[in-house]
């Protein structure tokens, strides 16, 4: 079996990594014969597509489609072709690339031509600017591709749909492209002026895109290593537990993330821990994403504009964090007409609002869920008192001129779980995230575009141990941010990018309250507070139409500050440091350089490079990977606790198949990290003042290889992918110092998705997922005390759990008709379809009765001898839901 396995893995990347460079004759080289009578000039370029594997760009005004043409040539190239075409036409042409160039032909000119003209005024400069938005609902279109001509040359669109282009040659039209929508011309005069695009969504089947890179005439502009998108719309299609579609869980798609397993949130990338995420909602962390223990993320589905994901290259923008980040943006409400999403499931229900207050000024979006499970648990469980999750997004979107716009945007998410014990007890866990950010655009000229943000960021988990007497034990962190970036867009080769950011943060790692009152006996944990101040630089070169440059510098100030109370050992004495309110007691500065590379080795092919060093400041202090416990306690970096810094490289390939619509890419990696925190043997961190002291740090490597077949377009889409990776960590008072697998080493990962569209109005996809298990701690030996066998555990994740692998299945049925603004369908999936018991847990606490059951000895005068067990939380789970829109 075992070879077998390893004969699909190396077939599957031979094939993978497997490029065709046989050397091809240039079509404009070849000998061409058309006899065509009385037909339009479309079927003429159709015809010369066909033959020459090339395509025509050209405007409306250029060329009217249905015009009636004959042509008759034998053996001719292609140029005398195009000039025997365009002989009577005021239209001249270009070859770039792998496209035919049409444009209006000035008045001097005498004949088509096949190259731009050669003289240039020198003192010629010119800048069009403006937005892309959608043109039903006014949406800002993020990442949307900008050129001239259909040309090479160009731009995108940044976070807010603004985009610049400064031009330094007579140019007649811009073209506007973004993936599943149609392409749209607009004609330019050689001069500055503002230029919008609106486009119209493409409504067909066939141009469903799950997962995606920038694909575009401007790939080197758009490339980078290591970042990949997810459009909502594809997190719909994708079968889901219970039919609760998660926004979290679809980064599974992605290689290099691997999740814990069943019931559970808890994601690695590229070998890191779990809190080296930053998973941010409109710039704003979100600390804990998980509701109902793990089973589902915090974001709704229906609330999400774009998901971008960087697992390397990091812009200098952002940092914090070593492995990830997850970048949400929120819709920003339709700017045109009133419109209605919402979503009906077995466990919760969702609905979305969004609509103008002031046409073409300001709108709105509100998007809530709630679910409904805690009378059907009570039927089991009568003590069950409350058991609920929600969320709220909340937007205004205001333009109040070309210029300016402002957003503001709200969110909150809740969990609550309460148990009645008796008429004066009632206990039970609850945890919020709330964030609110303020974010003003600002366009100083065509060239210089600024976005400040100013954002709040709360988190509390409260462990009620008696709620009617306000007896709790909490722990919270509060984030106040304020943040400017500049884009200067100096021309269409280079883009400088610069800003500046300030932040508060407050942690408090868990105190008791009683009464609603801080309990001071028999200690209190000393609360952290830490300023952060961040410079960051990035510029964006292209050197050629196959080479660009990404280079950048984050400069991060991190402070300490009181009040707090510091343990540190003074003279082989531990000595309690006490610092006032505002008295700064510790610093750490760090440097973290960028830089990125992608070159377009030909018509098909690029390849990628790329450096980050990337520093994290806030720590997740856990020792558990049970994905039944959100119980987490946060430290910031200061005397005791070093940042995390990690170095990583990669290097990356990718190569379209044109023909077939098929794109394979590869990607190698490796990660170097410092100050890695893991805990020494029976750690203590809850009411623990001296928690830093229970830490042991040390270092961890990962490498790996991630691989990548996709299709995104047509009635059969979706992709495979392969990783290999490792991660292991080397931690001095740990494993006897020997290196150990991390909680995210999983060597194997073998993901496949596909999605057929049956008929318009049905479509199946389903989703096949294979891990290695994860690691765990087993005992090494076994000894008796007192007839009772006690388990010694002297290795580190010396063992796995059994190798994770399940299918889901869903049959999307769309119910609306052609016409109207009502859209609506019902979506029935199955999880885990052939019922494979994946285990999260395994036990050395019971022993075989007589009746042959697993229990928990009680009877410790005889010998037990102790039975491993395991712990799966389902099996198949079927699910129907049901969703509409207008």
């Amino acid at each position: 079996m075992m070879s077998f396995k390893k004969g699909y893995i190396i077939y599957y990347l031979l094939v993978l990594l497997s490029v065709s460079t046989l050397s091809q004759g240039q079509p404009e080289e070849e000998r061409y014969s058309l006899h065509l009578e009385n037909v339009s000039i479309r079927d003429v370029f159709d015809e010369i597509e066909k033959k020459s594997k090339l395509s025509f760009s050209y405007g409306s005004r250029i060329i009217d489609d249905d015009e009636q043409v004959s042509i008759h040539i034998d053996d001719k190239n292609l140029e005398e072709v195009l000039k025997m075409l365009f002989e009577e036409r005021r239209v001249r042409f270009l070859f770039v690339e792998e496209q035919i160039v049409l444009k209006r032909r000035r008045k001097r000119e005498k004949a088509a031509v096949i190259e731009e003209p050669e003289v240039q005024k020198a003192d010629l400069s010119y800048t069009i600017s403006g937005y892309v938005k959608d043109l039903s609902t006014g949406e800002l279109l993020i990442g949307a591709t900008i050129s001239v001509n259909g040309g090479s040359i160009g731009t995108i669109s940044n976070n807010y749909g603004f985009y610049s282009l400064t031009l330094s040659e007579p140019k007649d039209s811009l073209t506007c492209s973004y993936i599943g929508y149609l392409s749209r011309f607009k004609a330019i005069d050689s001069k500055d002026m503002q230029v919008s695009f609106q486009l119209d969504e493409q409504l067909t089947s066939i141009l469903e895109v799950v997962i995606y890179s920038e694909d575009s005439e401007n790939i080197i502009k758009t490339s980078r290593s290591s970042e990949q998108k997810i459009r909502p719309e594809s997190v719909r299609k994708m079968p889901a537990l219970f039919g609760e579609k998660d926004v979290i869980k679809s980064l599974a798609a992605i290689p290099g993330i691997k999740f814990f397993g069943d019931g559970s949130t808890i994601f690695y990338v590229r070998g890191g821990s779990r809190d080296q995420n930053l998973i941010t909602i409109d710039e704003a962390p979100v600390y804990n994403p998980t509701h109902l223990l793990g089973f589902f993320s915090t974001v709704v589905p229906d609330a999400v504009k774009e998901i971008q994901v960087y697992k390397g290259d990091f812009p200098a923008t952002y940092g914090g964090r070593l492995s990830s980040l997850v970048d949400i943006r929120t819709k920003d409400g339709n700017m045109q007409q009133f419109g209605m999403d919402g979503s009906m499931g077995l466990l919760s229900s969702r609905l979305s609002m969004e609509g103008p207050i002031w046409k073409d000024h300001i709108s709105y979006f509100v998007s809530g869920r709630r679910s409904y499970i805690l009378k059907p648990v009570q039927k089991y469980n009568e003590e069950l008192n409350d058991l609920h999750f929600a969320d709220l997004h909340f937007k205004l979107n205001y333009r109040i001129n070309d210029k300016n716009r402002i957003f503001f945007s709200l969110y909150n998410s809740v969990d609550n779980f309460e148990v009645y014990e008796n008429p004066e007890r009632i206990s039970g866990i609850n945890w919020q995230n709330r964030t609110a950010t303020l974010r003003w655009n600002h366009l100083f000229s065509d060239k210089l575009f600024s976005n400040t943000t100013l954002y709040a960021s709360q988190y509390d988990y409260y462990l009620n141990m008696n709620l009617l007497q306000g007896d709790y034990w909490n722990s919270h962190i509060d984030n106040f941010s304020l943040k400017t970036d500049f884009t200067w867009f100096i021309n269409p080769v280079n883009t400088l990018r610069f800003g500046v950011k300030m932040a508060e943060h407050f942690i408090n790692p868990g105190n008791y309250y009683e009464n609603y009152n801080l309990f001071t006996l028999p200690n209190v944990i000393s609360t952290k507070r830490s300023n952060e101040s961040n410079l960051y630089l990035s510029d964006q070169l292209i050197i050629s139409n196959r080479l660009s440059l990404r280079t950048g510098v984050r400069l991060t100030t991190w402070n300490s500050v009181g009040p707090a109370i510091e343990y540190l050992f003074t003279d082989k004495q531990l000595d309690a440091h006490e610092y006032g309110s505002g008295q700064l007691y510790n610093t750490y500065i760090s440097v973290d350089p960028r830089f990125g590379m992608v070159y377009k080795t030909g018509k098909n092919d690029l390849l990628k490079l790329s450096y980050s060093r990337t520093s994290q400041f806030e720590h997740l202090i856990t020792n558990s990977i049970s994905p039944f416990t959100t119980l987490e306690v946060w430290l910031p970096s200061g005397p005791l606790i070093k940042p995390q810094r990690a170095d990583q490289f990669t290097f990356g390939y990718s190569h379209r198949f044109a023909e077939s619509g098929l794109k394979a890419d590869a990607e190698l990696y490796y990660k170097y990290m410092r100050n890695q925190i893991d805990y020494r043997d029976h750690a203590r961190l809850l009411m623990n003042p001296l928690l830093e002291y229970e830490l042991r740090f040390g270092d961890g490597n990962a490498y790996g290889l991630e691989t990548m077949l996709s299709k995104k377009f047509g009635k059969l889409n979706g992709w495979i992918s392969y990783t290999f990776s490792r991660s292991l960590l080397t931690i001095e008072d740990i494993n006897s110092g020997n290196p150990y697998p991390s909680y995210g080493d999983r060597p194997h990962d073998l993901s496949l998705f596909l999605s057929y569209q049956i008929s318009p109005s049905l479509e199946l996809s389903g989703n096949f997922i294979y891990m290695t298990g994860a690691p765990i701690t087993t005992p090494t030996a076994f000894y008796y005390y007192e007839n009772y066998q006690v388990p010694i555990y002297f290795k580190r994740n010396n063992d796995r759990l059994p190798d994770y692998h399940r299918l889901d299945i869903a049959l999307n049925w769309d119910l609306r008709k052609k016409e109207g603004r009502f859209d609506h369908e019902l979506i029935f999936s199955i999880y885990n379809l052939y019922g494979r018991k994946n285990p999260v847990a395994v036990h050395f606490n019971k022993i075989e009765n007589q009746s042959g059951q697993l229990v928990v000895p009680y009877n410790y005068y005889e010998t037990p001898e102790l039975t491993p067990t395991q712990f799966y939380i389902y099996q198949m789970v079927p699910s129907l839901s049901y969703h509409f829109s207008f």
